[in-house]
């Protein structure tokens, strides 16, 4: 990577979202994109549950698993994806990573049902204190995959994205994300904000 350009690159992105320096998880600084990338290029062996154990909440086969996706965790992984190609993150992917996560919190989820679609009806809140937030942008899953347990249950996993508005939310406290499906039991999963990076 061109040294020279990414403290530019940063310093553009902090001018950019100034108004969102509340928001910890989105507002990268050039330390915290360097740290990112060294954590990246450092585990570039690991397989995919430990490298994301920090942004991962796992509630057990059958339940369900969600990953809080932060700018940080995306360039450690593209960086960890670069560096096993020997190769390094190039400035450009940074800067469209950062401009795609700009204003908004995004989790990825995997639930579990018993019929191949019933991933298209999951939808999720964010609860924080007595506040709940709706996302603003969802991706349900149109097709679930089957489980090592086909046909037994549970049957099928389906992997949803949900995005919430960084401006609803409290980036140092605890929030939980609430995850629905009809005739199913909701899926709660805790996150401690001011622990991710």
């Amino acid at each position: 990577m061109n040294k020279r350009l990414l403290p530019v690159l940063v310093s553009m992105w902090c001018i950019f979202s100034a108004s969102l320096s509340e928001a910890i998880l989105i507002n990268l600084t050039e330390k915290d994109v360097r740290q990112a990338i060294e954590y990246g290029e450092n585990n570039k062996g690991a397989d995919y549950l430990g490298f994301f154990k920090d942004w991962r909440v796992d509630l057990g086969y059958g339940t369900g698993s969600a990953r809080i996706i932060t700018p940080f965790s995306k360039i450690a992984f593209e960086a960890k994806n670069a560096a096993s190609e020997d190769k390094r993150i190039e400035p450009d992917d940074i800067s469209k990573i950062l401009e795609e996560s700009k204003g908004k919190l995004a989790f990825g989820v995997s639930i579990y049902g018993e019929t191949r679609d019933f991933g298209q009806s999951a939808s999720a809140v964010l609860i924080q204190g007595d506040k709940t937030i709706q996302p603003i942008d969802s991706r349900p899953a149109m097709k679930a995959e089957p489980t090592p347990s086909w046909p037994n249950p549970p049957s099928y996993r389906a992997i949803c994205y949900y995005d919430f508005d960084v401006k609803e939310i409290d980036p140092k406290g605890t929030v939980t994300l609430v995850v629905s499906v009809p005739e199913q039991v909701d899926v709660k999963f805790p996150f401690d904000l001011s622990a991710v990076k």
